[in-house]
Order: structure tokens, then sequence, then C-alpha cells
């Protein structure tokens, strides 16, 4: 490694880092396109199922004994003050288990937000409304019918159902509106309409949930279920 890579160097510039980052095998450059390879987002992956449902005691534990806390409410403490995000836990974990440098914990960090930030930042589609705790009630309560889908991030089935989108969204009612939201950062609608896997769909009449669906549903028999349903 050449002394600009060097963790000896001290703090490295941006584009130090990237130059890193594609050297550890953690991004591909492709001209001006820059993305995470997908040897680094399947270890993400794993990292990441690894703490997203657990507790908030151990997971406080945990980022204690990664950083060298005194004790849980120490690291609790720190993750409320920096937002420490269970993803931007794992995306550390994952550069600290991919890199071979002998790189400080502050490098790692900064590293580590350089490949969150290059990663996608939520699961729902473009090709539907993005919504939120905030936002759903108002989304579902506007229309006679809606439809509401669940994603997350780091999700197979999730990922495979994207890859027939158009033939599920076409399974919807033409005046029914679709949405989507990141099941993990979206507990309030997860609890209120019953999901608890994604992917997840969400069949709204008045206002009103009538139908949940969950785990990767082929177009033909979404679109039959949707069709009972709505009564069409």
């Amino acid at each position: 490694m050449s002394d600009a890579t060097s963790p000896a160097a001290g703090s490295f510039s941006p584009e130090e880092r990237l130059d890193v980052l594609e050297s550890e095998g953690v991004i591909s450059v492709d001209g001006d396109r820059v993305t995470l390879t997908l040897e680094f987002e399947s270890t993400r992956g794993i990292y990441h199922d690894s703490y997203a449902d657990v507790d908030e005691a151990e997971y406080h534990e945990s980022v204690a004994d990664v950083f060298d806390l005194e004790s849980a409410a120490d690291a609790a403490d720190r993750v409320s003050e920096l937002d420490v995000t269970r993803e931007a836990f794992a995306t550390f974990l994952t550069l600290r288990s991919a890199v071979d440098g002998d790189y400080t914990h502050s490098e790692l960090t900064r590293m580590a937000r350089m490949a969150a930030e290059l990663g996608p930042s939520t699961p729902v589609p473009s090709a539907v409304e993005h919504l939120d705790d905030d936002s759903y009630e108002a989304f579902v309560a506007d229309e006679d019918r809606a439809v509401v889908t669940v994603w997350k991030l780091f999700c197979d089935p999730c990922e495979a159902m994207k890859q027939d989108l158009d033939a599920v969204l076409a399974a919807f009612p033409d005046d029914a509106p679709v949405g989507g939201v990141d099941g993990e950062q979206c507990p309030e609608f997860c609890r209120d309409a019953g999901i608890n896997a994604a992917p997840g769909i969400v069949l709204f009449d008045d206002g009103e949930p009538v139908e949940t669906i969950t785990g990767r549903t082929d177009p033909e028999p979404l679109a039959d279920r949707v069709a009972e349903v709505y009564g069409l």
C-alpha cells in the first residue's frame, strides 16, 4: 500500500478513501459510476440480518464491545447522539471484516459512512410512492381503494419480487394508488397492518386494511386474490 493510502499517512481525503475502498474490493468504479460490489453487499446483508431484530440492550452491548465503550449505557448514549442506525453498524462491521489494512476506528467509520451512502437509501422501488409512518394514513384515507407495499433492505424475496414489479403493479385496480414503505423504518404501519415479513402487500378499502399478503407472490395468483378481495 502506498504512503498516500497507508494508515500511517493520517486522515485520508475523500479521494483517498475511495481509492482504499476500491483497492479493498468494497466498491466498483466504472467511469463516473461507483457502486458497492456484490460480495460486499452480500456480507453486509448477513451482518444486517444478525442485528436487525435483536433487542436494544443486545444491540447496545454489541456497539459497546466493538467500539471499546465502558458500558451498554454509554453505547446507547452514543447511538442516540450520532444516530447510529443498525444498517450503519452492519456496514462498519462488514468493512472491518473486508479490509486488510490496519485502519483506525476513526478511518473505518468514515469509510463505512461513505460505503453506506453508496448503497441504496431505501428498499422502496421508485415506481411506487414512498410512504412512512407519518404519511401512510393520509395516503389511504384519500382513496376508496389503496395499496401499500412493504419492502426491506437485504431481502432476497423482495429483490426477486421487484424483478416482476410491472406485472405485480398490474395486478392492482387502476383506481387504486400504490405506495411503499420501508418495513424496518415504519414500525407503526407494520403493527397497524399486521405485517411481520417482507415483501408484504396491504389492500385498503375506505381507509381500512382488508387483506394482508406476505412473502414473494407471483403476479397471477396475486391478481386473482386482489380481484376476490375487491369484488372485481
